[in-house]
């Protein structure tokens, strides 16, 4: 149980309701999504509870920043794509 991976309450629904291989399809998707910080941390939307899967284009979201714990609108964006 040392390396238990922690779900979030919405993450643990999907997974509830989805094959495991359809719900490792949407953490790896969802892994690529990101957004950045002023303090410099840069943070995946699994990383912060949530699922993205098969989405396009970029986003604004009130998202919260695991590091400094500041909300704020940030621009979520898929990894390796032009800002």
């Amino acid at each position: 149980m040392e390396n238990e991976i922690i779900l979030s309450r919405a993450q643990k629904i999907i997974r509830w309701f989805t094959s495991k291989a359809l719900f490792e399809k949407m953490e790896q998707d969802s892994k690529l999504w990101i957004f950045d910080c002023e303090c410099g941390q840069t943070s995946s939307i699994w990383d912060i509870g949530g699922i993205k899967y098969k989405a396009k284009g970029y986003s604004r979201s009130l998202t919260k920043c695991p590091r400094c714990q500041k909300n704020a609108m940030r621009k979520i964006y898929k990894k390796d794509s032009p800002q």
